[in-house]
């Protein structure tokens, strides 16, 4: 949520500031596809660098957890491995990294959409900004919801 909002927000800002400034209308006057040129690359990029970040938060979470374990409840740190090798398959970790690519396309999608639609001077921007907000929220929500049942359908578990 933190992710959608900062970086959601900051994308349907950027871009609705460039639509009312009619950035968009020169870009098209030029002959440069709005969409090739602003949307694909953001889209992309959160699509590559979302699974990334799981990833890291992913191994972060895992050793803070067994430090935690270690420190509070003297689990030894070899046990605490084998407990999570027992408990956790390469499965729940691909999911979550499929899941977060997935809930970078949405962020981004939704945010470029925003921002291509504002209209009104800042008013304007201010109101594709947060209407991104909400509806990525939403829409994060409702997708891992699905994908979530998704994988437990087919994925066993």
């Amino acid at each position: 949520v933190i992710i959608l909002a900062r970086v959601g927000s900051a994308m349907a800002a950027e871009i609705g500031t460039m639509k009312v400034n009619e950035e968009v209308e020169a870009l098209r006057v030029m002959s440069i596809d709005p969409v090739r040129y602003l949307v694909l690359p953001r889209i992309v990029a959160l699509v590559i660098v979302l699974p990334l970040l799981t990833a890291i938060a992913d191994a972060v979470g895992m050793a803070g957890a067994a430090m935690v374990a270690n420190s509070l409840f003297e689990v030894p740190f070899d046990m605490f491995q084998a407990s999570a090798k027992e408990f956790l398959t390469l499965n729940d970790f691909f999911s979550g990294l499929a899941k977060s690519a997935v809930f970078g396309f949405l962020i981004g999608a939704i945010a470029c959409k925003q921002g291509l639609s504002a209209s009104g001077g800042a008013e304007g921007v201010g109101r594709v900004t947060t209407t991104t907000v909400r509806l990525c929220v939403i829409f994060v929500l409702v997708a891992d919801l699905v994908l979530t049942a998704v994988v437990r359908h087919f994925g066993g578990g």
